[in-house]
């Protein structure tokens, strides 16, 4: 007879080679059901890419698969961007906050007297596997700059001379901080051109902390101007040349370089010149006419509209190096098309946000919802912006720098005319929509030129 702690034994052996049995069993299935899960889900999501692609018209997969680190950083630029202003408006006067925008704007025109078209070039160049074009670049810009440093240190003395100290400080602050920010900066371009954007955005969103930080802490402890100035200059020149460095070490950059793309980059900054004193000249008229107070009031009028704005812009930037060696005619073919869908998409959006913005300002801003009414209008001319950003990608792959000077020439002087008309005869209400007639000029002159030029004259035009 088996005695009875044999049979026990042999029972427990059995429940343990049962029980491991089943627990092969169980991982087994439920690595299965993973991958059918996983499998389940990337099918949905190309489903839906490709449906989406069957009605934008547009490489979904390659914006899902390269755009989604610059969705995660412009989803932080939005927010941060936000929270900043949620901030400022509650911390900071309208004078103080006022009288600090007017000096970011003059610094935007100082800026635009730089190499601003190395951006795009170094994008182009890079993703034609000229690498050792970001040095040469950097150099270039830098040497560029030396007329920026001279004339804010012209501007510097002449007020210092009318006992203007604010702003004899910080346009000798934003002479210094301009050329180099700008030129260290192009690492980000290095990258684009690389297609390396999830470092390219960690590196943003990185600098963007640290420079909301800054701002904040002079913000709240000191509530200048001037210190916010020196804050957000500071703050960007020691981003750009922390991050050049660690680029340099991390790649090769001393590869070959395209000379003919500078060449055609500095074609590109004599353009943006136009632009950029276009852009700014309203926020100095408001300045001008009206005082800091409602320049602050005008700022805070833009502060989402420029948010959302920003998102076309990275999104468009995507695309450039995607572009930048495919055919012309190919671009021009699915180019109307993109832009038809994009801009119906974005009037719903416009729609969608002029019906919340009284409830949006009631939140965030309420010390600014006078601001409401004026952000609406502003709102308005976003339905223009994809088009303008498309057929702009379109003749930036081209090359065409005497289309490209053409257009820069009529709509930068066509916005500049218009500002100083609408902004002395109307006020605040006048820089407002000036900016959305501007937008759809711009629009109007672009959709002439693009037609003008006839398929038969297509293929890359010379850079220099």
């Amino acid at each position: 007879m088996t005695p009875p702690i044999v049979i026990i034994l042999n029972a427990l052996l059995i429940h343990i080679s049962e029980q491991k049995e089943y627990n092969t069993k169980l991982r087994h299935y439920q690595s299965r059901r993973a991958d059918y899960n996983m499998r389940a889900m990337e099918n949905f999501r190309r489903s839906a890419l490709n449906l989406g692609e069957r009605y934008l018209k547009t490489d979904l997969q390659y914006l899902a698969r390269e755009g989604s680190w610059l969705s995660v950083g412009q989803a932080y630029a939005l927010l941060s961007g936000l929270a900043l202003s949620i901030i400022f408006a509650k911390i900071l006067p309208r004078e103080v906050y006022g009288n600090y925008k007017y000096v970011l704007s003059i610094g935007g025109m100082l800026a635009g007297l730089g190499l601003t078209g190395l951006t795009s070039a170094v994008i182009q160049a890079v993703a034609k596997g000229y690498t050792g074009t970001l040095e040469s670049a950097k150099n270039t810009y830098l040497k560029w700059g030396l007329i920026i440093l001279g004339l804010s240190a012209i501007g510097s003395i002449y007020y210092l001379l009318q006992n203007n100290y604010f702003l004899a400080i910080s346009l000798f602050i934003a002479g210094v901080s301009i050329p180099v920010s700008g030129a260290y900066n192009l690492y980000g371009s290095y990258l684009y051109g690389l297609k390396s954007f999830r470092p390219a955005t960690i590196f943003w969103i990185i600098g963007q902390t640290l420079s909301i930080t800054l701002l904040i802490g002079a913000g709240y402890f000191i509530s200048n101007a001037i210190s916010l100035v020196l804050a957000y200059y500071l703050s960007q020149i020691i981003i750009a040349v922390g991050f050049f460095k660690y680029t340099l070490r991390k790649h090769e950059v001393s590869g070959p370089s395209d000379a003919s793309l500078l060449s055609y980059g500095k074609h590109i900054s004599i353009m943006n010149l136009l632009g950029t004193l276009a852009n700014q000249l309203d926020k100095v008229l408001v300045f001008h006419y009206l005082g800091a107070a409602q320049l602050a009031l005008y700022t805070f009028a833009f502060a989402i509209p420029e948010q959302i704005k920003g998102t076309y812009k990275n999104l468009f930037q995507i695309a450039l190096p995607k572009y930048a060696d495919q055919d012309p005619n190919k671009i021009r073919n699915s180019i109307l098309d993109k832009i038809k869908r994009l801009t119906l998409i974005t009037a719903l959006l416009v729609v969608g946000y002029c019906l919340t913005a009284p409830l949006i300002y009631r939140l965030l801003f309420p010390a600014y919802q006078d601001a409401v009414f004026y952000s609406q209008i502003y709102m308005l001319g976003m339905i223009a912006i994809p088009g303008i950003s498309l057929f702009g990608t379109y003749f930036q792959v081209r090359k065409d720098t005497k289309t490209l000077y053409k257009l820069s020439v009529i709509s930068n002087l066509s916005t500049i005319v218009l500002t100083f008309v609408l902004i002395s005869r109307f006020g605040l209400l006048g820089a407002v929509i000036e900016n959305g007639i501007s937008w759809f000029l711009i629009l109007a002159i672009y959709i002439y030129y693009f037609h003008k030029d006839k398929p038969t004259n297509l293929g890359v035009g010379s850079p220099s």
